[in-house]
């Protein structure tokens, strides 16, 4: 199984719209020391330096500013999700923090259980368990406080908002796609 470039993205997103290790801690309520792993595990993922190390602080390479605008655009997409949550009349329960959405396996698998209905097929097809797909998709919709699928048919179908939400997780995974393609072209 890959990283969770998602995840990774969002710690860089923070530590580079923050200034640096320190501020962004705070923001995403970790450890320096995690906010240092997470940019480090994203370097090594995309084999391409972010930021330049100085005395005075850390600053974007050009490829850092290519991937934060990347980074913009996801955060953008997850934020219309989380929002349309905290707004739904269909909510069931509370909504968890925007960070919870950046989780790329929950992402994946919930676009491919939209498209092929049926749990076992998804298993089958991420090479996971049926219940770690269940498991996956009930976090999710935990942590929008509603249903994404309506159960009980022969097919899992998203709900309405789901359907949209589909949409939108599918529009991260294009971009993280993209930017694993090309990560190389930000090398110098």
């Amino acid at each position: 199984m890959q990283d969770d470039l998602l995840r990774q993205l969002h710690a860089f997103g923070a530590v580079a719209e923050s200034g640096g290790i320190r501020p962004s801690s705070l923001v995403l309520a970790r450890s320096p020391a995690t906010s240092t792993r997470a940019v480090a595990r994203m370097e090594r993922i995309l084999a391409v330096m972010l930021f330049e190390r100085t005395v005075g602080g850390m600053r974007l390479t050009p490829a850092g500013a290519g991937v934060l605008a990347r980074a913009r655009r996801i955060r953008d997409e997850l934020a219309a999700v989380h929002a349309q949550a905290l707004d739904s009349r269909q909510r069931t329960g509370p909504v968890a923090a925007l960070s919870a959405l950046f989780n790329e396996r929950r992402l994946q698998l919930a676009v491919a259980l939209a498209l092929l209905g049926r749990m076992p097929d998804v298993a089958h097809l991420a090479d996971v368990s049926q219940p770690a797909v269940s498991q996956a998709i009930a976090r999710l919709e935990a942590d929008l406080g509603q249903p994404v699928f309506v159960r009980g048919g022969p097919r899992m179908e998203p709900t309405d908002i789901g359907s949209r939400w589909i949409i939108h997780f599918t529009r991260v995974l294009h971009e993280l796609q993209q930017l694993r393609q090309c990560a190389g072209a930000y090398r110098p």
